[in-house]
């Protein structure tokens, strides 16, 4: 589990961790890495990871969600996720 986030959120985080590396077609997404302003996501990486959220976590992304913030970091994910399971 990654520093600064609560113990619940260690089985998400790895969840999300697996599934960017999947995405991006990378080794290792670390905790803090930018995904916007590295130039890793792209519109359409952005649509699949939406897609990919929503399958994996049976979560609804509204358009209300997205915020650059939100996905900005893998934590940033996981704090969203783990928000949006607690609504459900």
């Amino acid at each position: 589990m990654e520093d600064g986030l609560a113990p619940t959120e260690g089985a998400v985080f790895d969840r999300l961790h697996t599934l960017l590396c999947d995405l991006l077609l990378l080794e290792s997404v670390p905790a803090d890495y930018d995904l916007k302003d590295s130039g890793v996501f792209n519109s359409a990486k952005f649509l699949e990871l939406f897609v990919a959220l929503e399958t994996e976590f049976d979560i609804p992304i509204t358009g209300a969600d997205i915020e650059q913030d939100t996905f900005r970091t893998l934590n940033s994910i996981t704090r969203f996720v783990c928000a949006k399971q607690a609504v459900a």
